[in-house]
């Protein structure tokens, strides 16, 4: 069965890589090897101890100040400035080494907004919101997003008024956001919520506003507590009347707001509603399930690991934390509950192509543009040209910018799952991310990385990731370890070692090409012969599971 239990002893190379990969962005042998020596419970732990922001707000180069917060003018564009603000928030993630960035991807993940939908200083607000509550209560992340000011945006909230009701907010919160969709079971019922009960909650959420934010915020609608700034109601754009909801909710009557002040009373007995129901724990779980750990959820799954959780999860006012911690230390979540050990978990999903691309950046220690002294390579050339307009949206993710409210396919869209993330159009761009990391150019489109490229005999030679650079098979048996979620099969590592590396040589015409790049400076050969490597490392079908 399905077990929740503690794994206990130290985790081991493959655990520690399952983990990290898992759990994190950052990835390097250096913390794989630090982590294979730790308890599950201890690594988990320390996981969970916040990285601090490299910088607290994105800089803009025309003055090399931070702009949101700090209220320092610039000319550049709304457009471009998201942009920066995006790329801020990926570049965090890649220098992160908790678990904190891959919780607040899975918090964006469910409650889905476009990066084109708010201005530059919102986007910055939801970014803000998210990370704040990536440990903290899902519950009360609810009734704080229905008052951001990108959802507002995005899902027409700003215009929803008693005047004029809007239900996109509402329906997509029941459907999307919290309990979920169940098997329609009559016109307009939807087993865990119906029509009726959307009509009724949009009318409760009727009134609220966007806030203008302006440079440095608006002190009015400020809430220090999270440091961003929210939305407000308006009492005279509010639907005063009680909201009964059908019978899916015990048919609950919450009674209409008097004032402005009340409107947020209302709103918390709403979300409070909603959440005391069973079913929107476990549908929470299973995201984090999927998300953390596989698309599979067997019947044996939902009674041992979802229910569990979701039972924990409800208790503890909706804390996340815990309930992700005893998820990852699980002998479950180390397939270490069968009779096969590491035979379905391990390698189980596909990466995301931000996954693959900011996991290989940081194994390779890849350097990107300063960000104080190369600002606009930092955030123009790499991480807008680069990352996000070529590979990244080639790669099928247009990060932040979903193409649905529903979010990213992989995340929700079965039975794939993960698997959507491959298809005919965006195999090449995964593919090619190898050379264009090695060669430092946009190879599908043209132009270059803006500076970013890997050294890849420098990094054999300096890195310290591998022991002994002139024995070949020890070199690739390490990269496989460290790269790869399972051992290749043995004509797969014959095929690394012998067919791309090696390429006709010997063993000791290696160790005769290495020593002489040692004894004389020239790399030529050996240069060659470790970016083709790599680059079908990389590429290879191994390198695409987590």
């Amino acid at each position: 069965m399905a077990s929740l239990l503690a794994h206990t002893g130290p985790l081991g190379t493959q655990r520690a890589a399952h983990l990290l990969r898992r759990c994190s962005f950052n990835i390097s042998r250096a913390r794989i090897d630090a982590f294979a020596l730790l308890t599950a419970d201890a690594a988990v732990e320390q996981l969970f101890v916040p990285t601090n922001l490299f910088v607290d707000e994105p800089i803009c180069y025309e003055n090399g100040l931070p702009w949101i917060n700090s209220g320092a003018a610039n000319t550049l564009s709304n457009t471009r400035l998201r942009n920066y603000v995006r790329a801020w928030s990926i570049d965090e993630s890649r220098r992160d080494l908790s678990i904190i960035s891959k919780l607040a991807f899975f918090l964006h993940s469910n409650w889905v907004i476009s990066a084109d939908a708010p201005n530059n200083y919102q986007l910055f607000d939801y970014f803000v919101i998210l990370r704040h509550f990536t440990t903290g209560s899902f519950k009360e992340l609810a009734k704080k997003m229905t008052i951001d000011n990108a959802m507002l945006d995005y899902l027409n909230g700003h215009d929803n008024s008693k005047f004029n009701p809007n239900e996109n907010y509402a329906r997509e919160f029941f459907e999307l956001f919290t309990i979920g969709k169940g098997p329609q079971i009559g016109p307009g019922n939807y087993t865990h919520y119906t029509e009726e009960d959307i009509g009724e909650a949009s009318k409760l959420l009727s009134g609220f506003r966007k806030t203008t934010r302006p440079l440095g915020g608006d002190p009015q609608y400020w809430n220090a507590t999270i440091g961003a700034q929210l939305g407000y109601a308006v009492y005279s754009r509010h639907d005063t009347t009680d909201k009964t909801f059908s019978s899916a909710f015990g048919s609950q009557t919450i009674t209409g707001a008097v004032d402005a002040d009340d409107m947020y009373r209302e709103l918390d007995d709403f979300v409070e509603m909603v959440f005391a129901k069973d079913e929107t724990a476990k549908n929470i779980c299973r995201k984090l399930y999927r998300y953390f750990v596989s698309r599979n959820i067997t019947t044996e799954i939902e009674s041992d690991i979802i229910l569990p959780l979701a039972t924990s999860l409800k208790n503890n006012n909706y804390i996340i934390g815990p309930i992700v911690k005893e998820l990852l230390k699980s002998q479950h979540f180390f397939d270490e509950d069968d009779a096969i050990s590491g035979d379905e978990l391990l390698g189980g999903i596909v990466k995301s192509p931000l996954e693959t691309i900011l996991q290989t950046m940081t194994f390779f220690d890849v350097a990107v543009p300063d960000i104080f002294t190369h600002t606009e390579d930092h955030y123009q050339q790499w991480y807008t040209r680069s990352l996000m307009n070529s590979m990244l949206l080639r790669a099928g993710m247009t990060v932040y910018k979903p193409d649905s409210v529903a979010g990213y396919p992989a995340y929700y869209q079965a039975p794939s799952f993960s698997e959507n993330w491959f298809n005919g159009s965006t195999l090449i761009a995964r593919y090619k991310f190898g050379e264009m990391l090695l060669t430092g150019r946009r190879v599908l489109d043209g132009g270059d990385l803006g500076g970013v490229e890997l050294d890849i005999v420098d990094f054999i030679h300096n890195s310290g990731v591998i022991t002994d650079p002139s024995d070949s098979s020890g070199l690739v048996n390490t990269l496989c370890t460290y790269l790869f979620a399972a051992a290749p099969t043995t004509d797969r590592f014959d095929y690394f070692l012998n067919d791309i590396f090696l390429d006709e040589l010997s063993p000791i015409n290696w160790a005769n090409e290495w020593s002489e790049y040692l004894n004389t400076g020239t790399d030529t050969s050996v240069r060659i012969a470790l970016e083709r490597l790599v680059s079908a490392l990389i590429s290879s079908q191994e390198y695409q599971l987590s």
